[in-house]
This record gives structure tokens, C-alpha cells and sequence, in this order.
């Protein structure tokens, strides 16, 4: 178990509070489980991290996390109020009971919890949220769209997910599985993702997909060959990134191929939802924001006249912290409902 218990502060704009709480928050992925201690105004200490290892089982990791929650939490100022535990987790998940249904990424997880274990080891109340939901939520609260009632965020990385916020409150569904956007169709025909929808978001604009791609319309020559080493199994999206900026034209076709079906994609969220603001995050925003105003006006393309260009695009800038934050402020927020 890895402990720090320096000061980092998030990057926050217009957010004041008078009196200082303290809400402990974990964040659950398929590889890590991280866990830190954050003030309302999303300043964190005592950050941890442990490997998931979700073969042990749920049990295990409930007891790994809560030690790792009672190392953040013996960081906390003396007599300073702890709301309780948010947890931010890879799903689906059903919020109300923290039970999970079907995680991919968390295999043996299924219509398992954690969240009364939690709550007893902790000693404290414990909420759960997916991921994304709550990325959408720290947004509202920690990033750049501060104060917005309708919200959406999009991960586009090894997956694509989004999280939705509608008149403040968090979309999850009636089972809690809202926010699979990645499954929207956006070129039918053309790839699917690993559970087979034809055309979808995932499976034609995820970094993998885009590795896929790439390798499919594989040459041998230019800046792509040249960046994987003359193994076409090497490519990754980062490389399709770099070496559409190099010139490639076998990289700068799948790039401008991914903007289009990038721009498919959010154009039909905001048809939908007309937000106040779209924001991306994950791996594949670092390439998109290389072709950023390209990406801004495609999406404006794809959308309902008036709807794209009044909804902003922007990426996020909490970076990795997004989920800690969300999980965070899902505590604060429940514990104000009490």
C-alpha cells in the first residue's frame, strides 16, 4: 500500500465555502484502487493506491480499501467533520445498494457489494456512483462549467462512457446503467465494440478501435510504420495521433475518420439533452485536442441547428482527479440530504 500525505490541491475555480468539510473518496477501476481525503474545496491529502486484484473478490478488496481509507482519513485535521465515503466505481453498478451487474472489468464482482462492509469497517455512511456519473457531477462542482444544471461528460479512453447531469440531478436509470453512450451507433456497418454493437461509439472511436483501425489500413511505410516498428500490433491510438501529425496519411485518415465519429457521437448527446456544456475526458482527449477546432466544428455539424453551437466542448481539466472529486462531492451532497 502506497501512501502520501502531502498537500495536493486540485485546480479550482470559483469555489468558496465558510466552513470546511472533509469527505473521504475512493475510486474503483478494473487495474487500481485509489483513495484520498478531500475538503469541500476539493483540496486533497492523504492519497493512496493499491492494485484492484479483482480475482481475490469483492471481500478482499473491501478490506484492502477500507484500510486504505482509515490511512487518508488519519490525515485529517484534528475535530475536523467527515461527512462520510464516496465511492467512484467502474460498472454497472445499481447506486441505491452499491451492487454491481455484469462489470466487465471487475469479473466475480457480479450482484456483489461492498457498500454495507464499507460502512461498518468505516464506521461511517458509505454512497456509491459510476464513474462517469460522477465526473459529470464533480464538473458541476470542481471544473470548469461550475454551477451548471445539465451536464454531460464523456470518457473516450479503453471504452467511451458518459455521465449526465439533468436540472442538477444525477441521471443513473432505473437500474442505475445510464450512461452507456459509448453504445450509440455512429457508423453502422462499420467496427463493433468487444460486446458487439454494430457501429458504435466505442468500437470506431476508442483508443483501441483507433489502434484497430489504423492496423487494418496498415502500409508498411511513413511515419506509423516507422512509430511501431514495422509491427502493425504495436500501434496505439497515441501513435495514430503522433504520426498523423507527421504527416502519415494512412494516421492522418483514421484521425480525421475519429473526429467524425467522435462529433456522430456528442452531436447526438446534445440533440438529446441540449446541456449547458459537453466536456471530454480519458486518454484519446490529448489527440483530439491537437484538431480541437476541427473537432468543435464538426460536432456543430452534426448537430441540430442552434444546439452545437451554443452547447461549449470543452476537456477536462481535473485530469485524473475527476472521479475522486465526483466521488467526493456525491458524498457531500448526500449528506446534505439527510
Amino acid at each position: 500500500m502506497q501512501i502520501t500525505t502531502q498537500h495536493h490541491p486540485a485546480t479550482i475555480s470559483n469555489v468558496t465555502t465558510s466552513n470546511t468539510q472533509y469527505a473521504l473518496a475512493a475510486d474503483i477501476g478494473g487495474t487500481n484502487i485509489r483513495a484520498a481525503l478531500v475538503d469541500s474545496d476539493g483540496r486533497m491529502t492523504g492519497r493512496g493506491s493499491i492494485d484492484t486484484l479483482p480475482e481475490r473478490g469483492i471481500e478482499d478488496a473491501s478490506e484492502r480499501l477500507a484500510r486504505l481509507l482509515k490511512a487518508a482519513r488519519a490525515t485529517a485535521p484534528s475535530g475536523a467533520e467527515i461527512v462520510g465515503v464516496g465511492v467512484s466505481t467502474a460498472g454497472p453498478i445499481r447506486p441505491a445498494t452499491g451492487t454491481y451487474n455484469h462489470p466487465p472489468n471487475l469479473p466475480g464482482w457480479h450482484d456483489k457489494s461492498m457498500k454495507s462492509s464499507l460502512s461498518e469497517a468505516m464506521e461511517t455512511p458509505v454512497w456509491v456512483g459510476h464513474d462517469a456519473t460522477l465526473a459529470a457531477l464533480a464538473e458541476t462542482r470542481f471544473g470548469d462549467h461550475v454551477g451548471a444544471e445539465n451536464l454531460i461528460y464523456v470518457t473516450i479512453s479503453t471504452g467511451v462512457g458518459g455521465g449526465i447531469i439533468a436540472n442538477s440531478e444525477m441521471v443513473t436509470g432505473s437500474a442505475g446503467g445510464a450512461g452507456e453512450v459509448g453504445h450509440l451507433a455512429v457508423r453502422t456497418g462499420a467496427y463493433k465494440c468487444n460486446v458487439g454493437c454494430d457501429g458504435c461509439f466505442e468500437g470506431n472511436a476508442s483508443g483501441p478501435a483507433i489502434a484497430k483501425i489504423a492496423r487494418d489500413r496498415w502500409t508498411g511505410e511513413g511515419a506509423l510504420a516507422d512509430l511501431a516498428d514495422g509491427d502493425p500490433e504495436n500501434i496505439t491510438s497515441r501513435m495514430v495521433f503522433d504520426a498523423a501529425d507527421d504527416g502519415d496519411p494512412v494516421a492522418q485518415g483514421v484521425v480525421d475518420l475519429t473526429i467524425q465519429n467522435v462529433s456522430i457521437g456528442l452531436g447526438m448527446l446534445i440533440n438529446v439533452f441540449n446541456p449547458e456544456a459537453l466536456v471530454i475526458g480519458g486518454g484519446v482527449v490529448q489527440g483530439l485536442q491537437r484538431h480541437w477546432e476541427k473537432l468543435k466544428e464538426t460536432v456543430i455539424e452534426k448537430s441540430l441547428p442552434g444546439y452545437g453551437k451554443t452547447t461549449p466542448l470543452t476537456a477536462t481539466r481535473l485530469g485524473d482527479d475527476v472521479s475522486l472529486l465526483g466521488a467526493a462531492q456525491l458524498a457531500f451532497r448526500q449528506a446534505r440530504r439527510q
